[in-house]
C-alpha cells in the first residue's frame, strides 16, 4: 500500500510540475523574443532577397503561410529526385543517395500537389508509375519485399552496408498505398498493391511473434525489434494487414507499453517523432484500442516535449514559442534528440513542432511564426525549413533531409484537408489492420485506457512488493568468489521468468536457454555482503580493460542500493559488475547514481570477485556500510533490487553493446531508474 501511495503521489508531482511551467510560459514567455546579438550579426550577412521573402511570408494569414510553407517544401520532392527511377534523395547533398522513406513521403505528397495545382495530373500520374514500376521491375536491391535503407540514386543498388529496413519498407509502402488509391483502377493502383503484397512480413519477424528491425548480409537479422511502443507500430499494423504474409493479430498485444506517470504510452527518451510517423498515414482520431487513444496520446506527448522545453530556458534556442525536440541534425552529427535529461543540447529541428500542427495548431503556429520572425533565413530556404539549428552553438543547419521534409508536408495537408489520411485509409486492407488489431470508434479524451492504465499499475506495483532478508555474521566473508561462505544462507532467486519489460530488450526464450542469478545477502558490523551465482550458457567477455564503466552493455550483474528507505544515508549506490574481460579480470564500477564512477574512485573500500563455474559465474561484494552512510542495525530496512544482463553472442565484437537479454528481482519498466519500486533488504 505504501509503494501504491508513491506511484499516485509521482503522478500528481507529475501535473503539478507541468502546471508550474505552464503557469511560467503564460508569465513572460511569451515575451522572450528578442534574438542576441550575434544572430543580427548573421542575419546581417544574409542576402536581402532572402530577409524581404521571410518578411513578405510573415504578413500572410494562417493558411496563405502554410501553404507557401508546403509548397516550397514539395519542391524537395520533385527537384531531389531521378526522374528515370523515382529515387529520391536521402538529404540535399550532392552526393546524398536514395532513402527508400524519402520515397514513400515522396509517393504520398504527389496527390496533394495534384489537388493543389503544384504540377498537373499527368505529371503526378507519370512520377508515381516510373516510381513503383522501378521498384516492381527488380531495379531496387532488396529481399523477401523488403528494400535497403539507403540505395544508389542511379542503379538502386545498396550503399553504406545498411540494412534491409522493415520500417523503412513499411513507409514505402504507406506512400505506395496513398498513390495507389487516389490513381485508383490504373496502372499507379496495380504497382502499389503489387509492393505490398510482396513484403514477407513473417520472414522478418525470424520466428517470433514481432518485426526485426531489419536484416543484412553478413549478419543476418538485427537482434532489436519493433517491440516496444515507437513508430515502429506502423510497420506492424501493415504487417496485420497484409493480404500475403500477414503478422498473427497478437503481435500487436507484444507491443510493450510504458505509461508515464499514469498519464500517455510513452518512449522514454521522449523523441517526438515516434507519436507523430504512425499517424502521419493512420487517421487514428477518434479511435482506441484496448491500450489507448493514440491521438490523445500524441497530444499528451507532443505537450510534454513543448513544455521540457520551457522548463529547460538556460537554452537560447527554447526561448519563446519555439520547441520540436526529435531525431535530426545537430552540431556533431545526427542524433536522437528527446525531452529527456541527457537527450537534449539546445537543438531544435523544425519538423517537430510543424508535423504537430494537427494535434496543436495554436502552439505549432506559434512556433512556425517565432522561428520565422526570430532567426529568418537562417532557418529558412530553398525547401523552407532547415534541417535543424542551435542558437546556443551558434549553428544552424544549410541542408534538408528528405523525411523531415516529408512529415513537414504530410502533417501540414492533414491540417487542413486530411487528404493523406483519406487516401490511406481508403485501402481495405488499412481497415482489415485496425480490425485485427482491436480498434474501435471511440470520442475518449483520455491518452490511455482506464483498463490499461490500471493493469499497467498493477505491473508496475506487483514485482516491487517483495522482501529479502540479510542475516547477520559474526565473521568476515571472504571476497574470492567462492561462494563456501553463503554454504546455509537463504538465497533469492532472478529466473528466465523475471524479463524488465522494455522495447530494446529481449525476453528469455526458456527453451533455448538458460539464465538465472540465485543471490544471497549477509552483514556484520562494518560491512554489506552480496553474492550472486549466475547460471549462464555463454559468457560474453568482449570488453577491455580499459572499460570504467557501463558494463550492462553485456555479460553483467547490478546490485541497486538505496539507504535513504531508512530515512538516511550516501544516496543511491548502485554497482555495475563486470564478471570478466577480454583478460579475465573482474572490474565494478558505481552506475547513474550519487557518485558514479569506477570502484576504486567512488569506492574505494568495496571489494569485489569473480569466478568462473560449471554453470555460470559466481560473485561477491562486501560493500562498507560508510560508503552507504549508514550504521547498521537489525531492523534496519534498505530498498533493494539485483538484475542480471546477458548476451548470447560468443562472437560479440569487442566493445560493442551486445546485451539481449535483462533480468530482475524486480522485474519492473526502467527499474534502474525506480527506486521507489525497488524491493526491501532487512538486516535481520
Amino acid at each position: 500500500m505504501q509503494k501504491k501511495t508513491r506511484l499516485l503521489l509521482s503522478v500528481l508531482l507529475l501535473f503539478f510540475g507541468l502546471l508550474c511551467v505552464v503557469a511560467q510560459a503564460q508569465d513572460g514567455i511569451a515575451a522572450e523574443t528578442g534574438r542576441p546579438e550575434f544572430i543580427e550579426k548573421m542575419l546581417e550577412k544574409t542576402s536581402e532577397e532572402s530577409r524581404a521573402e521571410v518578411a513578405a511570408l510573415l504578413k500572410l494569414d494562417d493558411d496563405q503561410l502554410l501553404e507557401a510553407i508546403s509548397r516550397r517544401t514539395f519542391q524537395y520532392f520533385w527537384q531531389e529526385v531521378n526522374p528515370r527511377n523515382g529515387l529520391i534523395k536521402d538529404r540535399s547533398t550532392v552526393d546524398s543517395p536514395s532513402s527508400i522513406a524519402a520515397v514513400g513521403f515522396g509517393l504520398s505528397a504527389i496527390p496533394m500537389a495534384i489537388e493543389r495545382g503544384w504540377i498537373t495530373y499527368d505529371e503526378g500520374y507519370r512520377r508515381a508509375l516510373t516510381t513503383l514500376k522501378t521498384f516492381a521491375r527488380g531495379k531496387v536491391e532488396g529481399r523477401k519485399g523488403f528494400y535497403y535503407h539507403f540505395v544508389d540514386m542511379h542503379y538502386g543498388k545498396r550503399v553504406w552496408i545498411c540494412e534491409l529496413s522493415s520500417i523503412d519498407t513499411a513507409i514505402l509502402i504507406a506512400g505506395g498505398i496513398v498513390c495507389g488509391e487516389y490513381f485508383k483502377g490504373t496502372s499507379v493502383e496495380k504497382y502499389a498493391n503489387q509492393l505490398y503484397e510482396k513484403v514477407d512480413w513473417q520472414w522478418m519477424t525470424n520466428g517470433e511473434e514481432t518485426l526485426t528491425m531489419g536484416w543484412d548480409p553478413l549478419h543476418g537479422f538485427l537482434r532489436a525489434r519493433w517491440n516496444g511502443f515507437n513508430e515502429g507500430i506502423l510497420a506492424t499494423l501493415l504487417a496485420i494487414g497484409s493480404p500475403t504474409h500477414p503478422l498473427s493479430p497478437e503481435s500487436w498485444d507484444k507491443i510493450y507499453r510504458p505509461v508515464k506517470g499514469g498519464t500517455y504510452i510513452n518512449l522514454q527518451d521522449e523523441v517526438l517523432f515516434v507519436y507523430q510517423y504512425p499517424l502521419i498515414w493512420f487517421d487514428l482520431r477518434d479511435k482506441e484500442d484496448r491500450y489507448a487513444n493514440y491521438w490523445q496520446n500524441a497530444i499528451a506527448a507532443i505537450n510534454y516535449n513543448r513544455l521540457f522545453t520551457r522548463f529547460n530556458r538556460n537554452y537560447l534556442s527554447y526561448r519563446g514559442n519555439i520547441w520540436g525536440l526529435s531525431a535530426g541534425d545537430g552540431p556533431t552529427g545526427y542524433k536522437a534528440y528527446g525531452a529527456f535529461h541527457d537527450k537534449h543540447d539546445g537543438t531544435i529541428v523544425p519538423y517537430a513542432s510543424i508535423a504537430s500542427l494537427p494535434f496543436t495548431p495554436e502552439a505549432s503556429m506559434a512556433a512556425i511564426r517565432e522561428m520565422l520572425a526570430k532567426f529568418g533565413p537562417l532557418v529558412w530556404g530553398r525547401y523552407g525549413f532547415v534541417s535543424a539549428f542551435n542558437v546556443d552553438r551558434k549553428w544552424f543547419s544549410k541542408q534538408y533531409i528528405g523525411i523531415d521534409q516529408g512529415a513537414i508536408l504530410l502533417m501540414i495537408e492533414n491540417y487542413r484537408t486530411g487528404l493523406v489520411w483519406e487516401y490511406f485509409m481508403r485501402h481495405p486492407r488499412v481497415q482489415k489492420a485496425l480490425a485485427l488489431a482491436g480498434f474501435k470508434e471511440s470520442n475518449s479524451e483520455y491518452a490511455v485506457t482506464p483498463a490499461y492504465a490500471e493493469e499497467y499499475e498493477a505491473l508496475m506495483l506487483l514485482p516491487s512488493q517483495k522482501t529479502a532478508e540479510a542475516f547477520r555474521r559474526e565473521k568476515a566473508v571472504s571476497i574470492d568468489g567462492d561462494l563456501a561462505d553463503w554454504a546455509g544462507v537463504p538465497s533469492y532467486l532472478v529466473d528466465e521468468e523475471m524479463n524488465v519489460p522494455d522495447g530494446n530488450i529481449t525476453k528469455v526464450e526458456k527453451n533455448k536457454m538458460n539464465l538465472r542469478s540465485e543471490f544471497y545477502i549477509q552483514w556484520d558490523d562494518e560491512y554489506l555482503y552480496l553474492a550472486a551465482d549466475v547460471t549462464d550458457d555463454v559468457i560474453v567477455n568482449n570488453l577491455s580493460p580499459a572499460e570504467r564503466g557501463a558494463f550492462y552493455r553485456t555479460d553483467s550483474v547490478e546490485f541497486y542500493i538505496d539507504p535513504g528507505r531508512s530515512g538516511v544515508g550516501a544516496g543511491l549506490f548502485k554497482l555495475s559488475i563486470l564478471p570478466f574481460d577480454t583478460l579475465g579480470n573482474v572490474h565494478a564500477a558505481r552506475h547513474e547514481d550519487a557518485r558514479p564512477g569506477p570502484i576504486e574512485v567512488m569506492a574505494p573500500g568495496t571489494r569485489v570477485a569473480s569466478r568462473r563455474t560449471a554453470k555460470g559465474y559466481s560473485v561477491e561484494v562486501a560493500i562498507p556500510f560508510a560508503e552507504l552512510g549508514i550504521s547498521p542495525q537489525e531492523g534496519l530496512v534498505l530498498g533493494f533490487c539485483h538484475t542480471v544482463h546477458n548476451c548470447n553472442d560468443r562472437s560479440a565484437p569487442r566493445g560493442a553493446y551486445v546485451r539481449e537479454n535483462m533480468i530482475a528481482w524486480n522485474h519492473l519498466p526502467v527499474v534502474w531508474e525506480n527506486p521507489d519500486l525497488w524491493g526491501d533488504l532487512i538486516l535481520k
